[in-house]
C-alpha cells in the first residue's frame, strides 16, 4: 500500500493489454454478442500471436464475458435482460462490502482522492465516458484492501463496462449526469464517514437502473 491508501494489484502484461483490447472491442460493438472470436484475425490486428489472445480469452471466460465451446473457439457472451438485473443484484452486495472496506481501511486522503477522481471522468460522449468511467473503478479496486474484494469488484466493473452499452436510454447526456451525481454523492458520504448514506445511494442507483430494465434492454437490441 503506496501513500494514498493505493494496492497494486499487479503490473500490466501482454495478456492483460490483450484482454482489455477485447472487452474495447466489445463494448464498440466491433465484437458483437455470440460472434465467434477469430483468432487470427485478432492476433494480426494486435499485432501479438494466437497464445495471448488465447490467454486474455480465457481470462475473460472465467469473469463471464466470453464463453468456449469445444471444437469451435471462443464467442463473446449474450447477454439477456434477466442476467444484467443479476448483475445489479451482485452490485448490491459488492457496494455493501466496498462501503465496509472504506470505512475501515481507507485513510482520509484515498477518499478525497476517489471523489477528486469523478471530476477526471470524460463526459464527452458515450463510449469515452463508458471507458473512462471504467478506468475510474479500476482506480477504485487498486485502493481496495480486501484483495478477494477487489478480484469481484474489478470482474464486475468489467461486465458492467459491456452491459451498460446494452440498455436503452432516451437520453444519453442525462445518464451520463446522473451517474456522475451519484458517484459524487455516493463518494461524499464516505468522506464524511457516513456510510448509510453511502448504501442509501447505492441501492437507490440500482432500483432506479433496473426499473423498466427488460424492455429498455430489448429496445436497444431491437
Amino acid at each position: 500500500m503506496n501513500d494514498t491508501g493505493m494496492i497494486r494489484l499487479h503490473h500490466p502484461s501482454l495478456s492483460d493489454t490483450v484482454r482489455e483490447e477485447l472487452v474495447r472491442l466489445i463494448v464498440t460493438g466491433l465484437l458483437k454478442p455470440g460472434q465467434r472470436l477469430n483468432e487470427v484475425h485478432l492476433a494480426e490486428r494486435l499485432g501479438v500471436s494466437r497464445g495471448p489472445i488465447r490467454e486474455a480469452a480465457r481470462e475473460l471466460e472465467g469473469q463471464g464475458l466470453i464463453v468456449s465451446r469445444p471444437r469451435l473457439g471462443f464467442y463473446v457472451a449474450d447477454f439477456s435482460a434477466t442476467e444484467i438485473v443479476d448483475l445489479y443484484e451482485i452490485k448490491i452486495w459488492i457496494d455493501r462490502a466496498l462501503i465496509q472496506d472504506v470505512i475501515r481501511y481507507w485513510p482520509d486522503e484515498a477518499r478525497q482522492a476517489t471523489l477528486a477522481g469523478i471530476d477526471l471522468i470524460d463526459r464527452s460522449a458515450k463510449l469515452p465516458f463508458s471507458r473512462s468511467l471504467f478506468e475510474f473503478r479500476g482506480q477504485v479496486v487498486e485502493r481496495i484492501h480486501n484483495r478477494y474484494l477487489a478480484e469481484h469488484a474489478l470482474s464486475l466493473y468489467r461486465k458492467f463496462y459491456i452491459v451498460t452499452a446494452l440498455i436503452d436510454v432516451p437520453d444519453e447526456a442525462e445518464r451520463i449526469d446522473r451517474i456522475i451525481a451519484t458517484l459524487r454523492g455516493f463518494w461524499s458520504a464516505l468522506v464524511a464517514g457516513e456510510a448509510e448514506d453511502a448504501r442509501r445511494i447505492a441501492e437507490e442507483d440500482t432500483a432506479y437502473w433496473t426499473r423498466d430494465l427488460p424492455a429498455r434492454f430489448v429496445a436497444c437490441m431491437g
